[in-house]
């Protein structure tokens, strides 16, 4: 399976510059044996990155063994990664060479594929010291005084964009980073890849209609460009959540704007805002001001592809800019709703937060 397949497959794709770059690096990593660094922001799809390095890189059946860090109490990491001898009693780790790592334990379990790291920053310093040391020999003995054995599990860390002030204070220890960071692949933002949100939004509408047995359902033009609007502080996580939930709340095949809007709260200074308590007849006129200002910016300007994105006439856009108080003597778009914001044909909108 190629990385592209895999990502197809998990709903993690597109067609941007960005992505075609991770496509790209994934391919590099799972050509060799190196350790891998996958950073981004919370909700971009790390996981599925490390995935796909494994799926590209290992034979079906391969494991793929996920360790939780923060998950684990410090009292019992060293014995889960590392195990125990069968008697079940801990013995005192050599002061030098080869790591000891047991049978049953997630390390050895992991041999053959990929053993992966979430928040590798919580491991206690000890644990980090053993796991440098195993990842830099890449061999092992089942039992203290053994012969070695290959260390086959290839390390892969998922970690935020800020991982490297971990190392700077001390809580990740840079032999540790170092054997992670021998390969990096950094997760763009959605909202840095905005031209794969509507692929990617209707991916997310089918599959959610596939796995509640129901029929497949679209998202209308005005609908996925609100959605190429908006700012996605949670990421590819956070457009599955709500497109799973409005196919599970629409009845109709087609996913409208207005049925959009009724399951998304605009209230941030980042963006669109629709306070509560106002008449509705304002309210309406303020969103639907924000919302068209939001789709021409998102088109630099250009009233006609604008037009086709909202689904009307040109010279109906043009009319409801007069109306709305939109159009300047220029030619130009100024809306400042919210305290002043102002947006302008060709400068991208922040969107809403709070989805």
């Amino acid at each position: 399976m190629t990385p592209h397949e895999h990502l197809l497959d998990s709903g993690l794709f597109g067609e941007s510059l960005l992505m075609l770059e991770v496509l790209s690096q994934i391919d590099k990593a799972s050509a060799s044996r190196a350790g891998v660094m996958v950073s981004g922001e919370p909700g971009t799809g790390r996981g599925l990155v490390a995935r796909a390095i494994h799926a590209c890189a290992q034979a079906n059946g391969a494991p793929f063994v996920a360790v939780y860090c923060s998950t684990l109490l410090p009292a019992e990491a060293e014995r889960l990664l590392f195990g125990l001898p069968r008697n079940g009693n801990s013995q005192p780790r050599p002061a030098r060479g080869r790591e000891v790592v047991y049978p049953g334990s997630l390390l050895h379990d992991a041999l053959g594929g990929t053993i992966y790291f979430r928040n590798v920053e919580e491991l206690p310093t000890r644990v980090q010291a053993r796991l440098a040391t195993l990842f830099r020999d890449r061999e092992f003995q089942a039992r203290p005084r053994s012969e070695a054995i290959p260390f086959t599990a290839r390390p892969i860390a998922a970690v935020d964009l800020d991982f490297r002030s971990h190392v700077d204070e001390g809580r990740v220890r840079v032999d540790l980073y170092r054997r992670f960071a021998e390969f990096q692949i950094v997760v763009p933002a959605l909202r840095d890849r905005r031209e794969d949100i509507p692929a990617l939004a209707q991916c997310f509408v089918t599959r959610a209609c596939r796995s509640q047995a129901i029929a497949d359902k679209t998202l209308d033009s005005a609908a996925q460009a609100i959605l190429e609007a908006m700012p996605w502080h949670g990421n590819f996580r956070e457009l599955q959540a709500l497109l799973e939930g409005l196919v599970l709340r629409t009845a109709d095949t087609t996913i409208t704007l207005h049925a959009l809007l009724e399951h998304v709260q605009v209230d941030s200074a980042d963006g669109p805002h629709v306070g509560l308590g106002a008449p509705l007849r304002e309210a309406r006129q303020r969103f639907e001001r924000e919302y068209i200002a939001a789709v021409v910016a998102q088109h630099h300007g250009r009233i006609p592809d604008a037009a086709r994105s909202l689904g009307i006439q040109r010279t109906n856009l043009y009319r409801k800019l007069r109306e709305l108080r939109m159009a300047k003597p220029d030619g130009g778009l100024v809306a400042k709703p919210n305290g002043g914001r102002v947006f302008r044909p060709g400068v991208p909108l922040n969107g809403a937060r709070g989805l």
